[in-house]
């Protein structure tokens, strides 16, 4: 599979990012996460919007 598809499944998601496929369902349920598309009964993630959520939950520790 390419990763330059824009729509991912969450298992897409967990085999390309990491990100356990659970954890993005359980996001869903509590409304928080990442964006994610509703097309009929299938769930999809466009890239870029993982891409910016990654992005913005960065945690970079100070150097010392």
């Amino acid at each position: 599979m390419n990763i330059t598809k824009k729509l991912l499944s969450d298992k897409e998601v967990e085999t390309f990012y990491g990100l356990n496929a659970r954890t993005l369902q359980r996001n869903r349920a509590y409304e928080i996460g990442i964006p994610y598309h509703k097309i009929g009964r299938l769930v999809k993630y466009h890239v870029d919007d993982i891409d910016k959520y990654l992005q913005e939950n960065r945690v970079v520790e100070d150097e010392r």
